[in-house]
């Protein structure tokens, strides 16, 4: 579920309304914000995970009732906790980590604003977040 937050970008009430029937040739199909449709690519990792016969929910409980987004948030929290980190850590981090590497890797603003579903590229700029050396390295430019 994690690796699914900080791979694919998606927001927490996208997470959990995916099903297995939403997946076709390696992307998920997502009804995002505002109901607007978007694809999300998954990497080869996360298509174990899917099977494309079964209308069931990719993520629920025990009992195969889909899980909430409370549920989501209660578990990275246990995780965090589990393992040691006390940075707090939300699953909308996951979101913000995910524009922030592809940031890194020279990716196409307006591509991350897709990947994203935002409507506005200004709302993606607030996403991404420059580390102390990446400032000092373009403040050296001058």
């Amino acid at each position: 579920m994690m690796d699914f937050l900080f791979y694919t970008g998606l927001r927490v009430s996208e997470l959990v309304n995916i099903r297995h029937k939403d997946y076709a040739n390696e992307q998920l199909r997502i009804l995002g914000k505002g109901n607007k449709m978007r694809y999300v690519f998954l990497p080869p990792f996360l298509v174990q995970y899917l099977n494309p016969y079964s209308s069931n929910y990719l993520f629920t409980t025990s009992q195969g009732q889909k899980l909430t987004d409370n549920r989501i948030w209660y578990i990275v929290k246990e995780k965090m906790e589990r393992s040691g980190i006390r940075k707090k850590i939300s699953p909308h981090t996951f979101r913000r980590s995910f524009a922030t590497l592809l940031n890194n890797k020279k990716c196409n603003l307006t591509t991350i604003q897709k990947l994203l579903g935002h409507s506005h590229i200004t709302t993606t700029q607030a996403y991404i977040h420059n580390s102390y050396e990446e400032l000092y390295q373009d403040y050296s430019k001058l």
